[in-house]
């Protein structure tokens, strides 16, 4: 039996679950067995492995690991200590594992499966067979509404780990920022090995507010972990993501950011750091609909041994996007002969009264620099180290926000096998 004929075997009912949404998934599994799963004749697809998930099926997970979960859940947690912290365990809200005392009043944060509703943009757009088998299957998510004017004083922490190998996980989020609010989500994703976790999420930001999005991969050798976020950014509002992926034998994230009104900005500040025979690949799409509207993308990576990274970014701007201002620039180090990175940019411009740029290098380490520290004292390993942790922390420095600012960095040192302390010094 086909990956695509066992899923559409494995679809069921879910006790519980209002007749719409079962209209829904429904929906979503036809749209999956029409389409089936992307093919190398798809652009946006064609540097995706999808060998290990067209190979075998990964059904829904049948048990739960409770002390490996709550190992991966404390590792996680120790990123952003002084954070509200919601998390998922194979797909599924785990309150006793969750931290959400004294989040302020009118503040909405629940499991999606008590809001079914709120994700309904997401069920509305399957641009592709992966998305539509992410609806078909998605479990639960995290609705998150902070009301107007409101800044919230802590992160919140959405951590989502997998605990059974050879199983798939599927998530719907919702995020609403209403006008004037701020905050900081920061979603980690943990997926345990030779498991397949895929996300996706809505954001929505009214007039004036300002969401500070992480979205880190972290997780065991075998892993795939798919993460898709559509944001829809209003007048004078901003989206700041942070794509960083540090883990999974494959990860991808797609960022697609509407800048549908006048004076929105999307900030864009990402990395990956890649090893063995890992593929990393974050993928952005930034659409300026309104008047001077404003994009600020940067983009690093690292990759060794094996290991192959791909980073494509588009922007596109319509014809009402008149005074808008876009930069993007990414930049890679490659530290084998036989490591490997792609990188796309691309200008898509319907306006006459723009300033766009983009920008791409692709080198290794500084050998200069790498002979002046080791002439100092420092072994071969200590310098390399030091010289990828001051390329990556460019990304860092770029982050406004400090507790995203700060997990980038403790996430950097643990990833480049240095104490978090001295990576935040």
């Amino acid at each position: 039996m086909s990956a695509v004929a066992a899923y559409v075997s494995a679809f069921a009912p879910v006790a519980g679950e209002p007749d719409w949404w079962l209209a829904q998934r429904r929906a979503a599994i036809t749209a999956f067995e029409r389409a089936g799963f992307p093919s190398v004749q798809d652009e946006l697809w064609r540097m995706t492995d999808l060998k290990p998930l067209t190979a075998q099926a990964f059904l829904p997970p049948q048990s739960i690991d409770g002390a490996r979960a709550a190992a991966l859940v404390g590792e996680a947690a120790g990123l952003l200590p002084d954070a509200w912290r919601f998390v998922l365990v194979d797909g599924g809200f785990a309150p006793a594992l969750s931290d959400l005392a004294g989040l302020p009043d009118g503040v909405t944060l629940v499991p999606t499966h008590s809001r079914p509703r709120a994700v309904e943009p997401l069920t509305a757009l399957l641009p592709d067979g992966i998305a539509a088998l992410g609806v078909a299957f998605a479990r639960d998510g995290l609705v998150l509404r902070i009301p107007a004017g409101l800044v919230l004083e802590r992160p919140i922490h959405l951590i989502s780990v997998q605990t059974e190998a050879g199983r798939g996980t599927h998530t719907l989020s919702r995020i609403d920022l209403e006008g004037g609010a701020q905050a900081e989500v920061i979603e980690t994703y943990m997926g345990g090995a030779g498991a397949w976790l895929n996300a996706a999420a809505h954001v929505s930001l009214a007039m004036g507010s300002h969401l500070t999005h992480g979205i880190f991969v972290r997780s065991e050798a075998g892993a795939q972990v798919f993460a898709r976020v559509s944001a829809h950014v209003e007048k004078a509002a901003r989206y700041s993501a942070s794509p960083v992926l540090v883990g999974a034998q494959q990860s991808r994230v797609d960022l697609v950011i509407d800048l549908a009104e006048d004076h929105a900005e999307a900030d864009v500040k990402g990395l990956y750091l890649l090893s063995g025979t890992q593929r990393g690949q974050v993928l952005t799409e930034i659409h300026h609909d309104g008047h001077a509207t404003r994009t600020n993308e940067l983009f690093k990576g690292v990759a060794d041994d094996h290991a192959h990274g791909i980073f494509q970014g588009k922007i596109a701007v319509t014809e009402r996007g008149q005074k808008t201002d876009a930069q993007m620039q990414s930049r890679v180090l490659l530290l084998s002969e036989t490591a490997r990175a792609d990188t796309k940019p691309e200008l898509e411009i319907y306006a006459d009264d723009v300033k766009c740029s983009h920008g791409a290098t692709v080198g290794d380490i500084d050998a200069n620099a790498l002979f002046y520290l080791m002439a100092r004292g420092l072994s071969r390993a200590e310098a390399r180290r030091l010289l990828l942790r001051a390329f990556l922390e460019e990304v860092a420095d770029g982050i406004d926000a400090p507790a995203t600012q700060a997990a980038v960095r403790a996430l950097l040192g643990r990833a480049l096998d240095t104490p978090a302390q001295e990576v935040a010094a």
